[in-house]
């Protein structure tokens, strides 16, 4: 279960957004705590009681941002009945400090997953302040408790602030035009990633809305402003110009610059483009129409939106894929995506298709895959195939040259047919402390040349025994080699 808590100031508009899905009957009135009236699950919502509840809790004292609003949402996998939401709710809300506090609980079905908000004041009857001081990993602990109580999906990591409302298109004529548009612009400027103001007009106008930049001067400092309008289907602004201050925070232009800046490293990686590419490049091989290009990337979730002159000339293509959550203009994607390419493809028919498409990235072929792996595998066995090499006693150039057998053949031979007197390759040896080590070290260094003389006589060894054990250190090399 997945919990989402926002915190404002004004209580009209929380209750408004949460009525206005009632009306529309997309969510229902599942419970009020401590509220006027008799609020048993309902489809209806008293608007005017509604406010009342709340007013004398606002009127104690002024705060910033003194409305608590919350959604919990559990997997969609997770079916729990109206009952065991409101057991939920009770709970969650007497442990986040608002057990005493009124608050309505509205159940949405307004998307596949059901889920439900919460809203309340974080002013007491005495004036005094709920703290949300660490609210959100508070919540986050209990949500947690409440999943394992009711055996509930645990919540995936990196989703706790993920909004899972969902942006829905203007209607003009409907129910309560200015909400609307609020609940669009603040979802689709959270939401999708976008590289500057043009990309996020373009993403608004699929939704029937339409932006305006504004800037100025006043009193010697320059001021930009945004101004939404509401639109019909084709595009034709209807209804009253909206400030951003008066609709929502989340659609001024501070937030949207932080928004652009934010964005910056999502919209240049290669990860997030590469795969968009790759679609509009196969749409831009089979399609031969305009029309058909922008069906087929509509089948893959990409909206296309195309902008022409008064003389139908593209001037531009803006991508918006709904799958990632990305708006990139065609001039992000390459040069084989800018605007005089589409009108050469879709409005020449004597272009040269075949200079103007783009190369098509094909992944490897699954054979290819599985081997590639294997590879290191493969050679393994010929690394430890390598023969013991034992380091010869003299200089290699006091060594007569004589050719040498294949390398395992060597190995076998050096193995199983050792001459000398050591039955085995001698190994490496720590340095000689003592006479005896002395004499033992002499006999290994000279192993490599007895193998080529034949074995040692007992008078050789007796001799060259009896001449170590003179001196400490003698120049056993040179006497033995005389």
């Amino acid at each position: 279960m997945v919990g989402r808590i926002t915190k404002g100031a004004s209580i009209r508009g929380v209750l408004e957004y949460n009525a206005g899905k009632v009306r529309q009957g997309e969510a229902s009135v599942l419970y009020g705590n401590l509220v006027l009236g008799d609020c048993e699950q309902s489809d209806t919502f008293d608007m005017r009681r509604g406010l009342l509840s709340f007013q004398p809790y606002l009127d104690t004292r002024k705060i910033k941002d003194p409305v608590f609003h919350v959604s919990l949402n559990p997997d969609p996998s997770d079916k729990l009945t109206d009952e065991q939401l409101v057991e939920i709710a009770q709970e969650y809300m007497e442990r986040m400090g608002f057990g005493d506090q009124p608050y309505y609980v509205f159940k949405h079905r307004d998307i596949d997953r059901e889920h439900i908000h919460i809203v309340s004041v974080r002013l007491r009857d005495d004036g005094s302040i709920i703290s949300d001081s660490q609210d959100r990993p508070r919540s986050k602990a209990i949500l947690q408790s409440i999943e394992h109580r009711y055996g509930l999906r645990p919540a995936v990591k990196g989703e706790e602030q993920r909004e899972f409302d969902t942006a829905r298109r203007i209607e003009y004529g409907r129910d309560n035009l200015k909400q609307q548009m609020k609940s669009a612009v603040r979802l689709l400027a959270e939401q999708y990633r976008f590289g500057s103001i043009t990309e996020y007009r373009t993403l608004l106008n699929l939704y029937n809305i339409d932006l305006e930049e504004r800037k100025g001067e006043a009193d010697g400092k320059r001021w930009n402003g945004i101004v939404y309008t509401a639109t019909d289907e084709r595009g034709k602004w209807v209804g009253t110009p909206i400030k951003s201050s008066a609709l929502t925070p989340k659609g001024g232009y501070k937030f949207l610059q932080k928004q652009i800046a934010r964005n910056d490293a999502d919209i240049k990686s290669e990860q997030i483009k590469g795969p968009i590419r790759g679609t509009v490049a196969r749409a831009m091989h089979r399609a031969r129409t305009q029309d058909e290009f922008v069906r087929l990337l509509k089948a893959d979730g990409i909206d296309t939106v195309f902008r022409q002159n008064a003389a139908g000339r593209i001037t531009g293509a803006t991508f918006v894929d709904h799958r990632t959550k990305t708006v990139l203009n065609g001039s992000r994607l390459g040069k084989s995506y800018s605007a005089n390419v589409f009108q050469e493809l879709f409005n020449n028919p004597h272009a040269d298709r075949a200079s103007l498409l783009p190369k098509l990235s094909a992944p490897a072929p699954a054979t290819l895959r599985q081997q590639t792996p294997q590879k290191p595998e493969a050679q393994r066995p010929e690394a430890t195939a390598r023969p013991h090499i034992v380091p010869p006693a003299a200089p290699a150039a006091e060594q007569p040259p004589k050719p040498a057998p294949t390398p395992p053949q060597q190995t076998e031979k050096i193995r199983t047919e050792p001459r000398g007197l050591s039955p085995q390759p001698h190994p490496a040896q720590p340095t000689p402390r003592g006479i005896g080590e002395s004499l033992f070290r002499a006999a290994g260094d000279l192993l490599g040349q007895l193998a080529e003389d034949g074995p040692m006589s007992q008078e050789e060894f007796e001799a060259m025994r009896r001449n170590l054990s003179h001196k400490r250190k003698p120049k056993r090399k040179q006497r033995l080699l005389l």
